[in-house]
């Protein structure tokens, strides 16, 4: 029976490209504005399948769809593009289940119960410490990405952007509660996925495969969470809700397998600090797509994350 092979000496060479700092940067910038478009774009995907976001399971289920369609089209794409078949080793399944676990499903799990005990101001400041989580987890699980001055330094500037704008935005009330705990939950268990996905990609599945089967399989055992309440078929598809489901699942089949790529090739303390931007850009695109109102303290902590950025991948200079 064939099996998946590891990374080629071909593909090796491709992706050597992705420690370039400009592409770096470039990918890192393009990911998170696929994940910042997400947050208008799921809001008009509950607006037209009638999802309140008390409605955990139905967002489960939802979530599930999604993330399982985004996995087979991602199968369907390496099929196409690296021609490798679907049959992988026990070892390699095992190593998949547990990105998935972790990647998709666990985090997706405690995300949505959290969001509906919390506000978003709450649950956007407290989704900024995945970066904190994934700068830990490497510092103890890769010699080579240990924190620094600089990389504590860049988390820190990209934090405060976040939470200057917050501040601005609905002043000093953060209540840390139940939801809140869920959401930190939440983001240690996609910053340690994160940081499977790279030390599997590194040595042992090719971060295409990896990525789909992860989000295929993590999609299926949400929609089997939520379907277990609620049922396989509750909504009710328009054309305006069908064109919204491909795109959220295209988004999230792109934005996932560049920043795997962008992970496992680069050090965590250089590409962690890109996650600030997601809040930013879906504070923006809400207010270009939902006519949602954009204050001028927006650009403000845009520049504080972007100074982080700039810091985290700015090159050192070697000690003679």
């Amino acid at each position: 029976m064939p099996h998946l092979t590891t990374t080629s000496e071909a593909e090796i060479s491709v992706y050597s490209r992705f420690t370039y700092p400009a592409v770096r940067i470039i990918l890192g910038l393009v990911a998170t504005l696929l994940w910042g478009s997400a947050f208008p774009m799921v809001k008009m995907g509950y607006q037209a399948l009638a999802i309140d976001h008390s409605q955990t399971f139905r967002e489960l289920l939802f979530a599930g769809y999604r993330f399982s369609c985004a996995g087979a089209f991602l199968l369907i794409l390496s099929t196409i593009w690296q021609r490798q078949t679907w049959h992988f080793s026990r070892d390699k399944l095992i190593r998949i289940i547990k990105v998935g676990s972790f990647q998709t499903l666990l985090q997706y799990i405690f995300f949505y119960l959290g969001l509906a005990l919390t506000t978003g101001i709450s649950s956007a400041i407290v989704s900024s410490s995945s970066t904190f989580f994934q700068l830990i987890i490497a510092h103890f699980l890769f010699s080579d990405d240990r924190l620094n001055r600089r990389t504590i330094g860049s988390a820190l500037i990209g934090f405060c952007g976040i939470a200057f704008y917050h501040v601005m935005a609905h002043g000093w009330r953060l209540h840390l509660g139940t939801g809140e705990a869920l959401m930190l939950i939440a983001m240690f268990f996609g910053a340690y996925g994160n940081i499977l996905s790279k030390r599997n990609i590194s040595t042992h599945l090719p971060v295409l495969m990896l990525t789909a089967w992860q989000m295929f399989l993590g999609g299926i055992c949400l929609i089997t969470i939520g379907a277990s309440q609620v049922g396989l078929a509750p909504f009710q598809w328009s054309v305006s809700a069908t064109l919204i489901f491909i795109y959220l699942s295209a988004i999230s089949a792109f934005a996932f397998l560049i920043w795997n790529t962008l992970m496992a090739h680069n050090q965590v303390g250089e590409i962690s600090i890109f996650l600030f931007l997601i809040p930013i850009f879906g504070v923006t695109l809400s207010a270009l797509v939902l006519h949602e109102p954009l204050h001028n303290y927006v650009l403000i902590a845009l520049a504080l994350v972007v100074i982080g950025i700039i810091l985290a991948n700015r090159s050192e200079k070697t000690k003679g």
